[in-house]
């Protein structure tokens, strides 16, 4: 077994653009983001690859680019959004998938932080995107099964998940009370507001949208208006400017307003640093009373009522916070009783619970404890998960009927 603390941790922001790449070890208090130029603080990393027309070997990033200039290779670029169209393309008369080519530049990010010592085993990776859906999640799976890592130890997240991990990971007092992060790419900006309910137990954490609208002329002036609308009476910790909009020296009224018993602070690493703390808190490195409740997270939990070791306790199947495109239980058990399983549903930030009863219709009769059944849980979205119970009977003497129960069970 690998010594723990010779473990990577990986947070990937992959984008149409560009990917970048930050990492820690169990060793490290703050995230690192690595550059693919050695030496250089420029950590994006166009999102493309070449194939070296001399050697056949397949280059990446700048490195790509650059060999399409010097008529060294075609350099394929946009591999994201190509991907996700089921894109091909023609390389030395040999046809490729978009999507393989996809998981070809994945491969060569990930040896970037590997750099630091071939016996450094990887912990996890994390994946953020700007939005989930399912069609991008299909591609990703395909990628996933191309790389040298469990599958297991691969999660992935939205942007706006990020932004959590990042913020409530802040020590020095960063994120005591409600922490904002303005996005501005392109003439639009938007403005992520966090907050926490501290009377609950975790706090549950949510981020209200904002949009702010085009910031065309006079952007100083007009985001110097903006952010007392915003801000109103509340107590913020920090601020967090993302996005090549903040580029130049244009803020001087508004940093002025925005900075008033407040702390800011500019950069574009924030999404794979955020990340890779969230890959570092599901490997369970940090300490966390927190649940976030964004549009991918589960908005309940579902448990059953079992007996371990001749004690009543609850086996938690779907936990709220978890991101529904991936959460997933399989478990057995013994059926003490008639045949009907009782399901607990409940809110996070709420005491009482729902139990809603699934009757195993024409189950064969046998005697208690002689039926054996398996019960998946796996959602179809962040309000709703399919149960599926199948029947396996008991050993030699209760043949399994392989009969099958299916129940989807929502919270509005």
């Amino acid at each position: 077994m690998a010594d723990r603390k010779q473990q990577l941790y990986i947070g990937i922001d992959l984008n149409d653009s560009y990917a970048m790449v930050s990492f820690a070890t169990t060793s490290h208090q703050e995230p690192e983001t690595v550059s693919a130029v050695a030496g250089s603080e420029i950590f994006q990393i166009p999102l493309a690859v070449c194939m070296a027309s001399a050697s056949g070997q397949w280059v990446y990033g700048d490195e790509a680019v650059r060999f399409e200039k010097a008529d060294m290779g075609r350099c394929e670029r946009s591999l994201l959004a190509r991907a996700l169209e089921r894109d091909f393309t023609m390389i030395k008369d040999q046809t490729y998938e978009v999507r393989y080519l996809l998981a070809i530049f994945i491969k060569k990010i990930l040896s970037l932080a590997g750099k630091l010592g071939p016996k450094i085993e990887i912990g996890r990776i994390t994946f953020t995107f700007e939005k989930l859906n399912e069609k991008l999640m299909s591609l990703m799976e395909y990628v996933f099964k191309q790389l040298p890592v469990e599958r297991n130890k691969i999660t992935v997240m939205d942007y706006m998940e990020s932004f959590y991990y990042y913020a409530m990971s802040q020590k020095d007092g960063l994120s005591n009370h409600d922490v904002v992060m303005f996005r501005y790419y392109g003439e639009n900006m938007l403005c992520w507001y966090l907050i926490r309910g501290k009377q609950s137990n975790p706090q549950i954490v949510q981020i209200m949208e904002t949009d702010c609208g085009y910031l065309t002329e006079n952007r100083d002036y007009v985001f110097s208006k903006i952010i007392p609308k915003i801000f109103g009476k509340k107590i913020i910790s920090s601020i967090y400017l993302v996005g090549e909009g903040f580029d130049g020296d244009w803020m001087k009224q508004s940093l002025r307003t925005m900075c008033q018993g407040r702390r800011a602070f500019l950069g574009k690493n924030l999404f794979s640093k955020g990340a890779c703390y969230g890959a570092e808190k599901q490997a369970g490195l940090i300490p966390w009373n927190y649940t976030y409740m964004g549009e991918n997270q589960m908005k309940f939990n579902i448990s059953l009522k079992v007996r371990k070791n001749n004690e009543m306790a609850f086996h938690t199947l779907i936990m709220a916070g978890d991101n529904w495109y991936e959460a997933e239980s399989n478990c057995e058990m013994i059926l003490d009783g008639p045949g009907e399983i009782d399901f607990w549903i409940q809110r996070p930030n709420s005491r009482e619970a729902r139990i809603e009863s699934l009757e195993l219709t024409n189950l064969p009769a046998r005697p208690k404890k002689a039926t054996r059944l398996q019960i998946q849980a796996k959602p179809v979205s962040d309000r709703s998960v399919k149960i599926t119970i199948r029947d396996l009977g008991l050993g030699e003497f209760f043949k399994a009927s392989d009969m099958v129960w299916e129940h989807v069970m929502k919270v509005n």
